[in-house]
């Protein structure tokens, strides 16, 4: 891991850059959860699993 002590600016721009990447993958989840709620009446409940494990799964990524 890189020292940013004394380099403010750069701290700054890795701070924002992991930022909207945690923003981009729980955007993605969100997508997923919805698409997977649109599909829910016509789905087996098989799938429906499999679709709350995915967003978990991407849900455990950012954190």
């Amino acid at each position: 891991m890189k020292r940013l002590i004394g380099r403010p600016q750069e701290a700054l721009l890795c701070a924002k850059a992991k930022r909207q990447r945690q923003m981009f993958i729980c955007a993605k989840a969100k997508r997923q959860q919805q698409s997977a709620q649109s599909e829910r009446k016509s789905t087996p409940r098989s799938a429906k699993l499999y679709s709350i494990m995915i967003f978990l799964m991407m849900l455990h990524k950012i954190f």
